[in-house]
């Protein structure tokens, strides 16, 4: 199995309700005897520990508390494996299970939900084991050239009714549960007859964009965003990642908006609420794609800069105000800083009187290895474009004149080269340089059109979407 690392519980990740009764779960394990079992969590995409117990000579061990763990979906660690169960209200309960076969021979008593959670998981099983065969049939048809057998094709159809029927089934005999929240926020969007006809004009790619319209809207319909326990699951984070990564085209303008319908939705519970405006947060401070920083402000300041997150210190408030206040003023779409430099014959420039259909701005240093590699690449495509309207304002972030002319020269850099060795013009804050090469793309009104781009994909941004 695959190994499940736990980590130290983090105290600002979960709240524990206060329960004279509190939980005991007790666990046995045929064939185990005088081993360590641990009971974990999921929270996002971490696995956390929650509690520790031995077991005896005849492998019963009691997972025990004074308070309700909250609701989620649980799993007991054994020496070899692992089974999950679910948490709700109900924690006084027995498990029995044994060593050889854990998951299948796995019993609840005075557990009605896990009951219906095991025989859920195993039914889920069976058929999703059932459909990858039949899929695998399909496509090892489809790559010799042969059309998929109408019998194969209908046993597909056949069985995936039969799961859909199971999970409308399920639901309706647990109204209200952990189960029934799992279940409709995994359950795909079903899409409505779009009422486009097959004689349409492009009827296919009408359905497309209506699909992925309604997707975008309808994506979590079915979340009940009040049961908190969904946050405590190993694919809640995930389904809202999907969301954001692959449901919504990755702009900023686009994706913001949805930012703040997703958390206004968490709203109605405190924990799910933190969990989600916590996520985005940070989900989106590290985001490898281009322009995604502006969600990130637009979280900070909406959400942990006006108090709508009671629980960070002003110390960590400090530090976000600092980072927003780094990255506004370099944010796709705002006219670029403006700056005066001087230039390396001894003149000076300033970066809103270059005249270009497109300005490159190159933040980079000689000795910087990276720099050695993107400095030539750069210097082509400048070469290949400058006669088009192409410029590059190279600035050297380094104070060793000597060696930035020397390089210069030897490499033959004839664009406008400029440093400022005191940092007077503030050039690192305003354009956020921590490390070199960085580069940013300004459109002939220097707005900032892209930033940090790579020089591998310089090229074919300047000829597709600016010159």
């Amino acid at each position: 199995m695959r190994r499940i690392f736990l980590i130290a519980l983090a105290v600002t990740a979960i709240y524990f309700q206060v329960s004279a009764q509190g939980y005991q779960i007790k666990v046995e394990v045929d064939g185990l005897s005088n081993a360590k079992l641990q009971l974990g969590y999921y929270y996002g995409d971490k696995t956390l520990l929650a509690d520790t117990a031995r077991t005896d000579s005849k492998g019963v061990a009691i997972f025990k508390g004074d308070t309700l763990l909250p609701h989620g979906i649980y799993f007991v660690v054994l020496p070899e494996n692992f089974f999950e169960l679910i948490l709700e209200d109900n924690q006084q309960f027995t498990v029995t299970t044994s060593l050889q076969n854990v998951n299948q021979d796995l019993t609840f008593a005075n557990s009605p939900e896990n009951v219906e959670f095991d025989k859920y998981r195993k039914f889920l099983a069976e058929k999703q084991g059932r459909m990858g065969e039949l899929q695998k049939q399909a496509n090892e048809q489809r790559e010799a050239g042969a059309e998929v057998d109408p019998d194969l094709l209908e046993e597909i159809e056949s069985l995936d009714k039969e799961v859909r029927a199971k999970w409308a089934e399920t639901i309706a005999q647990n109204p209200g549960t952990m189960l029934a929240a799992v279940i409709n926020t995994l359950k795909p969007v079903e899409f409505p007859d779009f009422g486009i006809s097959e004689d349409a004009p492009n009827a296919d790619s009408l359905r497309w964009i209506s699909s992925l319209r309604y997707n975008q809207k309808h994506y979590f319909d079915n979340v009940d965003f009040s049961e908190a326990g969904l946050i405590r699951t190993p694919f809640f984070m995930g389904r809202i990642d999907n969301y954001f990564d692959r449901v919504l085209v990755p702009v900023a303008d686009t994706i913001i908006p949805y930012t703040d319908r997703l958390i206004e939705k968490a709203r109605v519970n405190d924990d799910m609420y933190r969990f989600i405006v916590t996520h985005l947060f940070s989900k989106f401070s590290n985001s490898s794609i281009m322009g995604m920083d502006a969600v990130f402000v637009h979280i900070a300041e909406k959400y942990f800069l006006s108090g709508q997150t009671p629980w960070i210190t002003e110390e960590t408030k400090g530090k976000i105000a600092d980072r927003v206040a780094d990255l506004k003023p370099n944010l796709i779409g705002q006219i670029a800083p403006n700056f005066r430099m001087s230039t390396i014959g001894g003149g000076v420039q300033e970066l809103h009187k270059v005249k270009a259909e497109v300005t490159v701005v190159y933040f980079w240093e000689p000795s910087c290895s990276h720099c050695k590699k993107v400095t030539p690449q750069l210097r082509d495509i400048y070469n290949k474009f400058k006669d088009k309207g192409l410029e590059v304002v190279a600035v050297y972030t380094q104070g060793e004149k000597d060696k930035w002319s020397e390089y210069v020269d030897t490499n033959k850099l004839t664009w406008i080269n400029v440093w400022d060795p005191t940092r007077v013009s503030r050039y690192h804050k305003l354009y956020d340089i921590y490390s070199t090469p960085v580069m940013y793309v300004l459109d002939k009104d220097k707005k900032i059109v892209a930033k940090r781009i790579g020089v591998e994909s310089l090229e074919r941004f300047i000829e597709q979407e600016v010159l």
